[in-house]
């Protein structure tokens, strides 16, 4: 690609996020997405590839107040957006997790509704709900030691996380 894309936050700086056949590109502004779009697209028909410039999208993220902007390349518009979906995760321009969270509760709580005669029958062990939430509770407490960088070797008990946290302690705990 002659014009690599780049952002720096901090001390580190970087180019792209690709996984599969999705690709993220970084760039600064949107003369700077716009040539390197084009760039991008020049790059991967040498190997036989075509972009979809209708599923191509551009975002302004964590910008301040700046308007976003459609732009074009090499005659393709690409549409700028305020949000978009990428990898199972919302991606919203002011940089913020909850529109995530709101949708994947909102995803959750179908799929319990969709289950509901399946919660109703008589025959459903509550051992066996109890067991999921157990296990629910152990994926809980494991993201709240993550997010604090506690490790398992460090011995740290799960009251003492919730303390740091100030999330509710797990039952029985």
């Amino acid at each position: 690609m002659a014009n690599k894309p780049d952002i720096f936050v901090g001390n580190s700086q970087f180019t792209d996020l690709v996984y599969a056949d999705d690709t993220a590109l970084l760039v600064q502004s949107p003369t700077a997405a716009a040539t390197c779009l084009s760039s991008f697209s020049k790059a991967a028909s040498t190997l036989g590839l075509h972009i979809s410039w209708p599923k191509t999208k551009v975002q302004n993220v964590a910008a301040g107040n700046h308007t976003p902007t459609d732009i074009t390349v090499d005659g393709n518009l690409v549409e700028c957006v305020e949000s978009f979906v990428y990898l199972g995760s919302v991606q919203p321009s002011e940089g913020q997790c909850l529109p995530d969270i709101k949708r994947r509760i909102a995803l959750a709580s179908s799929v319990m509704a969709s289950l509901s005669k399946i919660w109703r029958d008589k025959r459903l062990s509550l051992s066996l709900c109890a067991e999921d939430a157990r296990i629910l509770e152990s994926f809980h407490m494991k993201c709240q030691r993550q997010i604090l960088g506690i490790r398992w070797q460090d011995y740290v008990r799960n009251a003492e996380v919730t303390i740091q946290t100030g999330l509710p302690r797990p039952p029985g705990d």
